[in-house]
Protein backbone atom coordinates (compact mmCIF):
# COMPACT_ATOMS: atom_id res chain seq x y z
CA UNK A 1 0.00 0.00 0.00
CA UNK A 2 0.77 3.54 -0.58
CA UNK A 3 1.44 6.34 1.64
CA UNK A 4 0.64 9.41 0.06
CA UNK A 5 1.86 12.87 1.40
CA UNK A 6 0.05 15.71 0.07
CA UNK A 7 1.60 19.86 -0.13
CA UNK A 8 0.14 20.74 3.58
CA UNK A 9 -1.88 24.29 4.16
CA UNK A 10 0.32 25.57 6.93
CA UNK A 11 -1.97 28.59 7.40
CA UNK A 12 -5.89 29.74 6.22
CA UNK A 13 -4.64 32.00 3.86
CA UNK A 14 -2.32 29.31 1.76
CA UNK A 15 -2.85 28.42 -1.43
CA UNK A 16 0.07 27.04 -2.53
CA UNK A 17 3.50 25.48 -1.13
CA UNK A 18 7.03 26.08 -2.30
CA UNK A 19 9.21 22.72 -1.81
CA UNK A 20 12.36 24.63 -0.49
CA UNK A 21 14.21 20.93 0.55
CA UNK A 22 14.14 17.50 0.17
CA UNK A 23 15.37 15.86 3.40
CA UNK A 24 15.21 12.07 1.23
CA UNK A 25 15.57 10.84 -1.77
CA UNK A 26 14.38 7.69 -3.28
CA UNK A 27 14.54 4.46 -2.07
CA UNK A 28 15.37 5.38 1.65
CA UNK A 29 13.79 4.27 4.39
CA UNK A 30 11.58 6.56 6.68
CA UNK A 31 10.11 6.31 9.81
CA UNK A 32 7.48 8.03 12.18
CA UNK A 33 8.52 11.47 12.66
CA UNK A 34 11.18 12.16 10.00
CA UNK A 35 11.42 14.95 8.22
CA UNK A 36 11.19 14.40 4.86
CA UNK A 37 11.02 18.37 3.38
CA UNK A 38 11.14 21.66 4.19
CA UNK A 39 8.57 23.68 2.73
CA UNK A 40 8.08 27.75 2.61
CA UNK A 41 3.90 28.74 2.92
CA UNK A 42 3.11 32.44 3.02
CA UNK A 43 4.37 33.35 6.22
CA UNK A 44 7.31 30.71 7.29
CA UNK A 45 9.34 28.07 6.15
CA UNK A 46 8.22 24.73 8.38
CA UNK A 47 9.09 21.03 8.25
CA UNK A 48 7.12 18.57 6.75
CA UNK A 49 6.69 14.69 8.91
CA UNK A 50 6.14 11.56 7.65
CA UNK A 51 3.45 9.64 9.98
CA UNK A 52 4.34 6.23 8.94
CA UNK A 53 7.26 3.84 8.59
CA UNK A 54 8.23 2.75 4.98
CA UNK A 55 10.45 3.36 1.63
CA UNK A 56 10.31 6.77 -0.61
CA UNK A 57 8.72 5.57 -3.46
CA UNK A 58 8.64 8.50 -5.67
CA UNK A 59 9.26 12.45 -5.42
CA UNK A 60 6.76 14.24 -7.30
CA UNK A 61 8.17 18.10 -7.51
CA UNK A 62 11.38 19.45 -7.57
CA UNK A 63 13.44 21.42 -5.31
CA UNK A 64 12.23 25.26 -5.61
CA UNK A 65 9.31 24.56 -7.55
CA UNK A 66 5.42 25.20 -5.97
CA UNK A 67 2.30 23.37 -5.68
CA UNK A 68 -1.27 23.83 -4.88
CA UNK A 69 -2.42 22.53 -1.41
CA UNK A 70 -3.50 19.14 -1.35
CA UNK A 71 -1.15 17.73 -4.54
CA UNK A 72 0.78 14.64 -3.99
CA UNK A 73 4.25 15.21 -3.77
CA UNK A 74 5.78 12.24 -2.54
CA UNK A 75 4.87 8.49 -2.00
CA UNK A 76 6.10 6.12 0.76
CA UNK A 77 5.53 2.37 0.31
CA UNK A 78 4.08 1.40 3.45
CA UNK A 79 6.24 -1.10 6.02
CA UNK A 80 4.24 -4.77 6.21
CA UNK A 81 3.55 -3.81 9.91
CA UNK A 82 2.02 -0.24 8.84
CA UNK A 83 -0.21 -2.33 6.25
CA UNK A 84 -1.35 -4.40 8.95
CA UNK A 85 -1.71 -2.24 11.38
CA UNK A 86 -4.19 -0.33 8.92
CA UNK A 87 -5.78 -3.87 7.69
CA UNK A 88 -6.95 -4.21 11.31
CA UNK A 89 -8.40 -0.62 11.53
CA UNK A 90 -6.20 0.65 14.69
CA UNK A 91 -6.21 4.01 15.97
CA UNK A 92 -5.05 6.31 12.88
CA UNK A 93 -4.20 9.77 13.97
CA UNK A 94 -3.14 10.48 10.51
CA UNK A 95 -4.41 13.21 8.37
CA UNK A 96 -6.25 12.58 5.23
CA UNK A 97 -3.39 12.22 3.29
CA UNK A 98 -3.92 8.23 3.91
CA UNK A 99 -7.14 8.54 1.87
CA UNK A 100 -6.65 7.40 -1.91
CA UNK A 101 -8.93 9.96 -3.13
CA UNK A 102 -6.97 13.77 -2.80
CA UNK A 103 -8.80 15.50 -0.30
CA UNK A 104 -10.56 19.18 -0.82
CA UNK A 105 -8.81 22.39 0.60
CA UNK A 106 -11.52 22.10 2.94
CA UNK A 107 -10.15 18.94 3.81
CA UNK A 108 -7.21 19.55 4.02
CA UNK A 109 -7.53 22.39 6.57
CA UNK A 110 -7.66 20.31 9.33
CA UNK A 111 -3.89 20.28 9.07
CA UNK A 112 -4.19 22.77 11.84
CA UNK A 113 -4.52 20.64 14.47
CA UNK A 114 -1.01 18.92 13.07
CA UNK A 115 1.27 17.85 15.30
CA UNK A 116 4.36 14.94 15.73
CA UNK A 117 3.51 11.46 16.71
CA UNK A 118 5.26 11.86 20.25
CA UNK A 119 3.47 15.46 20.22
CA UNK A 120 0.15 13.61 20.64
CA UNK A 121 1.03 10.96 22.81
CA UNK A 122 2.22 13.38 25.34
CA UNK A 123 0.00 15.69 24.63
CA UNK A 124 -3.10 12.96 25.48
CA UNK A 125 -1.17 11.66 28.71
CA UNK A 126 -1.24 15.71 29.71
CA UNK A 127 -5.09 15.71 28.92
CA UNK A 128 -3.95 18.96 26.48
CA UNK A 129 -6.21 19.42 23.21
CA UNK A 130 -3.74 20.41 20.80
CA UNK A 131 -6.20 20.95 18.00
CA UNK A 132 -8.31 23.69 20.43
CA UNK A 133 -4.77 25.23 21.56
CA UNK A 134 -3.79 25.95 18.05
CA UNK A 135 -7.20 27.42 16.74
CA UNK A 136 -6.54 29.70 19.46
CA UNK A 137 -3.14 30.00 19.04
CA UNK A 138 -1.87 28.77 21.76
CA UNK A 139 0.23 25.86 19.79
CA UNK A 140 2.03 26.68 16.95
CA UNK A 141 1.03 24.65 13.60
CA UNK A 142 2.60 22.40 13.58
CA UNK A 143 3.32 21.42 17.54
CA UNK A 144 6.47 19.14 18.13
CA UNK A 145 7.41 17.48 22.24
CA UNK A 146 9.45 21.01 23.00
CA UNK A 147 5.95 22.89 22.43
CA UNK A 148 3.56 20.67 24.05
CA UNK A 149 6.13 20.51 27.38
CA UNK A 150 6.69 24.45 27.24
CA UNK A 151 2.57 25.15 27.16
CA UNK A 152 2.03 22.54 29.88
CA UNK A 153 4.86 24.12 32.04
CA UNK A 154 3.61 27.57 32.16
CA UNK A 155 -0.01 26.24 32.83
CA UNK A 156 0.69 24.40 35.45
CA UNK A 157 3.86 25.46 37.62
CA UNK A 158 5.00 28.34 38.94
CA UNK A 159 8.53 30.34 37.92
CA UNK A 160 9.87 28.20 41.22
CA UNK A 161 8.90 25.19 40.24
CA UNK A 162 10.20 25.05 37.17
CA UNK A 163 13.60 25.93 38.16
CA UNK A 164 13.23 22.51 40.54
CA UNK A 165 12.19 20.78 37.64
CA UNK A 166 14.80 21.73 36.05
CA UNK A 167 17.39 21.65 38.54
CA UNK A 168 16.38 18.16 39.33
CA UNK A 169 16.01 17.13 35.60
CA UNK A 170 12.56 15.62 36.63
CA UNK A 171 10.15 14.77 34.10
CA UNK A 172 6.77 17.42 33.48
CA UNK A 173 4.40 13.63 32.71
CA UNK A 174 5.44 12.60 36.03
CA UNK A 175 2.70 15.64 37.44
CA UNK A 176 -0.59 14.70 37.05
CA UNK A 177 -1.98 17.72 37.72
CA UNK A 178 -5.20 20.27 36.98
CA UNK A 179 -3.98 23.38 38.89
CA UNK A 180 -1.26 25.19 39.35
CA UNK A 181 2.17 23.66 41.35
CA UNK A 182 4.39 25.96 43.13
CA UNK A 183 7.54 24.78 44.47
CA UNK A 184 6.63 23.35 48.14
CA UNK A 185 4.43 20.94 45.95
CA UNK A 186 7.56 19.87 43.46
CA UNK A 187 9.87 19.81 46.72
CA UNK A 188 7.29 17.44 48.33
CA UNK A 189 7.46 15.25 45.01
CA UNK A 190 11.18 15.53 45.12
CA UNK A 191 11.26 14.19 48.67
CA UNK A 192 8.85 11.75 48.47
CA UNK A 193 10.58 9.90 45.55
CA UNK A 194 14.54 10.58 47.33
CA UNK A 195 15.43 12.17 43.71
CA UNK A 196 18.61 13.14 43.87
CA UNK A 197 20.33 16.28 42.05
CA UNK A 198 22.32 15.49 38.17
CA UNK A 199 24.27 18.17 37.51
CA UNK A 200 26.31 17.66 34.15
CA UNK A 201 29.81 17.88 34.83
CA UNK A 202 31.09 21.22 32.89
CA UNK A 203 34.11 21.45 30.13
CA UNK A 204 35.54 24.12 33.14
CA UNK A 205 35.29 20.33 36.23
CA UNK A 206 36.18 18.00 33.31
CA UNK A 207 39.77 19.96 32.77
CA UNK A 208 39.80 20.34 36.71
CA UNK A 209 38.85 16.72 36.92
CA UNK A 210 41.31 15.94 34.31
CA UNK A 211 44.26 18.08 36.01
CA UNK A 212 43.84 16.11 39.29
CA UNK A 213 43.49 12.87 37.88
CA UNK A 214 47.36 13.56 36.49
CA UNK A 215 48.52 15.31 39.48
CA UNK A 216 46.99 11.98 41.64
CA UNK A 217 49.41 9.90 39.84
CA UNK A 218 52.62 11.87 40.95
CA UNK A 219 55.15 10.62 43.31
CA UNK A 220 54.10 12.96 45.68
CA UNK A 221 55.61 13.33 49.31
CA UNK A 222 55.21 16.00 52.39
CA UNK A 223 56.84 17.96 54.55
CA UNK A 224 55.54 19.59 57.46
CA UNK A 225 56.84 22.75 59.43
CA UNK A 226 55.91 26.17 61.83
CA UNK A 227 56.75 29.85 60.06
CA UNK A 228 57.23 32.46 62.50
CA UNK A 229 54.88 34.88 62.33
CA UNK A 230 55.86 38.10 63.66
CA UNK A 231 56.80 40.02 60.75
CA UNK A 232 54.07 39.22 58.58
CA UNK A 233 52.26 40.88 61.68
CA UNK A 234 54.33 43.67 61.70
CA UNK A 235 54.38 44.48 57.99
CA UNK A 236 50.92 43.75 57.90
CA UNK A 237 50.83 46.36 54.89
CA UNK A 238 50.68 43.51 52.60
CA UNK A 239 49.13 40.32 52.94
CA UNK A 240 50.18 36.73 54.46
CA UNK A 241 49.90 35.28 50.82
CA UNK A 242 51.80 38.64 49.16
CA UNK A 243 54.48 37.69 51.20
CA UNK A 244 54.79 34.51 50.98
CA UNK A 245 54.84 34.42 47.33
CA UNK A 246 57.54 37.06 47.62
CA UNK A 247 59.55 34.71 50.15
CA UNK A 248 58.92 31.13 48.09
CA UNK A 249 59.93 33.10 44.81
CA UNK A 250 63.37 34.57 46.55
CA UNK A 251 63.89 30.85 47.47
CA UNK A 252 63.21 29.29 44.44
CA UNK A 253 65.37 30.90 42.67
CA UNK A 254 68.03 28.91 45.13
CA UNK A 255 66.69 25.44 44.26
CA UNK A 256 65.88 24.84 40.73
CA UNK A 257 64.17 22.15 41.09
CA UNK A 258 61.19 24.11 42.59
CA UNK A 259 61.54 26.10 39.28
CA UNK A 260 61.88 22.66 37.45
CA UNK A 261 58.55 20.32 35.61
CA UNK A 262 58.59 17.17 33.49
CA UNK A 263 57.61 16.91 30.05
CA UNK A 264 57.87 13.83 28.23
CA UNK A 265 61.60 12.58 28.26
CA UNK A 266 62.86 15.89 29.30
CA UNK A 267 62.75 18.06 32.55
CA UNK A 268 62.37 21.57 32.01
CA UNK A 269 63.96 24.48 34.53
CA UNK A 270 62.75 27.98 34.19
CA UNK A 271 65.18 30.70 34.16
CA UNK A 272 62.59 32.69 36.74
CA UNK A 273 60.25 31.66 39.58
CA UNK A 274 56.81 31.32 37.97
CA UNK A 275 53.82 30.51 40.57
CA UNK A 276 50.63 29.05 40.57
CA UNK A 277 47.98 31.08 43.68
CA UNK A 278 44.84 28.68 44.28
CA UNK A 279 41.83 30.77 44.00
CA UNK A 280 37.93 29.87 44.43
CA UNK A 281 34.57 31.43 43.35
CA UNK A 282 30.88 30.20 43.14
CA UNK A 283 32.90 26.41 44.06
CA UNK A 284 35.37 26.49 41.44
CA UNK A 285 38.91 26.24 41.75
CA UNK A 286 41.44 28.50 39.89
CA UNK A 287 44.77 28.27 39.59
CA UNK A 288 46.12 31.80 38.04
CA UNK A 289 49.46 32.00 37.70
CA UNK A 290 51.92 35.36 38.76
CA UNK A 291 54.95 35.19 35.85
CA UNK A 292 58.41 36.00 36.89
CA UNK A 293 57.60 36.51 40.56
CA UNK A 294 61.13 37.10 41.82
CA UNK A 295 61.45 40.28 39.46
CA UNK A 296 58.04 41.81 41.17
CA UNK A 297 57.58 44.74 43.47
CA UNK A 298 55.46 43.54 46.95
CA UNK A 299 52.77 46.42 45.73
CA UNK A 300 52.98 44.77 42.00
CA UNK A 301 52.52 41.08 43.40
CA UNK A 302 49.48 42.68 45.95
CA UNK A 303 48.10 44.80 42.87
CA UNK A 304 48.43 41.05 40.36
CA UNK A 305 46.66 39.47 43.27
CA UNK A 306 43.90 41.76 43.31
CA UNK A 307 43.20 42.00 39.83
CA UNK A 308 43.31 37.46 39.91
CA UNK A 309 41.04 37.61 42.98
CA UNK A 310 38.06 39.99 40.78
CA UNK A 311 38.96 37.89 37.22
CA UNK A 312 37.97 34.98 39.16
CA UNK A 313 34.83 36.09 40.91
CA UNK A 314 33.83 37.33 37.57
CA UNK A 315 34.91 34.31 35.69
CA UNK A 316 37.14 36.18 32.79
CA UNK A 317 40.22 34.34 33.31
CA UNK A 318 42.34 33.68 29.50
CA UNK A 319 43.91 30.26 29.03
CA UNK A 320 47.29 32.06 29.43
CA UNK A 321 46.94 33.38 32.57
CA UNK A 322 46.45 30.16 34.20
CA UNK A 323 49.78 28.36 32.68
CA UNK A 324 53.46 28.33 33.17
CA UNK A 325 54.14 27.99 36.43
CA UNK A 326 56.28 25.32 38.52
CA UNK A 327 55.02 26.05 41.87
CA UNK A 328 51.81 26.13 43.43
CA UNK A 329 50.31 28.14 46.49
CA UNK A 330 47.37 27.68 48.35
CA UNK A 331 46.57 29.78 51.66
CA UNK A 332 43.52 28.41 53.57
CA UNK A 333 44.84 30.23 57.09
CA UNK A 334 41.78 32.72 56.42
CA UNK A 335 39.28 30.34 57.06
CA UNK A 336 41.42 29.78 60.61
CA UNK A 337 42.37 25.81 59.19
CA UNK A 338 45.56 24.69 61.02
CA UNK A 339 47.07 22.60 58.71
CA UNK A 340 46.16 20.81 55.27
CA UNK A 341 47.79 19.33 52.39
CA UNK A 342 47.52 20.49 48.56
CA UNK A 343 46.98 18.60 45.44
CA UNK A 344 50.20 20.13 43.16
CA UNK A 345 49.18 21.81 39.96
CA UNK A 346 49.31 20.93 36.68
CA UNK A 347 53.29 20.39 36.09
CA UNK A 348 54.64 22.00 38.79
CA UNK A 349 57.16 20.93 40.82
CA UNK A 350 55.53 21.69 44.84
CA UNK A 351 52.42 23.32 46.12
CA UNK A 352 53.11 25.18 49.73
CA UNK A 353 49.87 24.93 51.83
CA UNK A 354 49.36 27.96 54.33
CA UNK A 355 47.49 27.27 57.43
CA UNK A 356 45.99 30.07 59.64
CA UNK A 357 48.67 31.81 62.15
CA UNK A 358 48.39 30.33 65.81
CA UNK A 359 50.95 31.60 68.75
CA UNK A 360 52.63 33.44 66.85
CA UNK A 361 53.24 30.49 64.28
CA UNK A 362 51.87 30.08 60.96
CA UNK A 363 52.26 26.11 59.95
CA UNK A 364 53.65 25.20 56.36
CA UNK A 365 53.14 22.14 54.36
CA UNK A 366 55.21 21.40 51.44
CA UNK A 367 53.44 18.81 48.98
CA UNK A 368 56.65 18.14 46.74
CA UNK A 369 57.02 15.73 43.31
CA UNK A 370 59.62 13.61 44.36
CA UNK A 371 61.01 12.66 40.34
CA UNK A 372 61.90 16.30 40.70
CA UNK A 373 62.70 17.38 44.59
CA UNK A 374 63.99 14.75 46.86
CA UNK A 375 63.15 14.78 50.62
CA UNK A 376 67.17 16.26 51.27
CA UNK A 377 66.82 18.95 49.21
CA UNK A 378 62.94 19.71 49.94
CA UNK A 379 64.13 19.89 53.93
CA UNK A 380 66.79 22.34 52.76
CA UNK A 381 64.21 24.56 51.03
CA UNK A 382 62.16 24.96 53.59
CA UNK A 383 65.03 25.85 55.85
CA UNK A 384 65.51 28.64 53.67
CA UNK A 385 62.25 29.71 53.84
CA UNK A 386 62.00 29.71 57.88
CA UNK A 387 65.33 31.68 57.64
CA UNK A 388 64.26 33.71 55.16
CA UNK A 389 61.24 34.97 57.21
CA UNK A 390 63.45 35.52 59.90
CA UNK A 391 65.08 38.36 58.04
CA UNK A 392 64.11 41.89 59.52
CA UNK A 393 66.01 43.73 56.89
CA UNK A 394 64.17 41.23 54.09
CA UNK A 395 60.88 42.67 55.13
CA UNK A 396 62.07 46.04 55.69
CA UNK A 397 63.30 46.36 52.25
CA UNK A 398 60.83 45.28 50.45
CA UNK A 399 58.57 47.58 52.33
CA UNK A 400 61.18 50.45 51.34
CA UNK A 401 61.05 49.19 47.72
CA UNK A 402 57.55 50.10 46.93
Amino acid sequence: MVYEIFMPQLSDSMDEGKLIKWMVSVNDKVKIGDVIAEVESDKAIMELQCFKNGVVKALYIKEGESAPVGTVIVDITLDIEEKTHLKNNEVEEEFTEMREEKPTKEEYSLVRAIASPKARILAKSLNINIQALQDIHKLPVPSHVKDIVLYHKKRFFTPKALSLIEEYSLDISDFQVQTKQDSYSVLEYIKDKNISKKQKISSFQKALIENLDKSALKAVYHIYDYIDAKYFEKYSAYGVTAWFVKIFAKCMMEFEGFRSSIKGDFIYTSVNAHMSIAMQANRKLFMPVLKDVNHLSMKTIQDKLGEYKKKVEMSTLNLEEMQGSNFGLSNLGFTGIHRFDSMINQDDSSIAAIGASEVGRIALTLSLDHRLINGYEAALFMQRVKAVCLEEEFFKEEVKNV
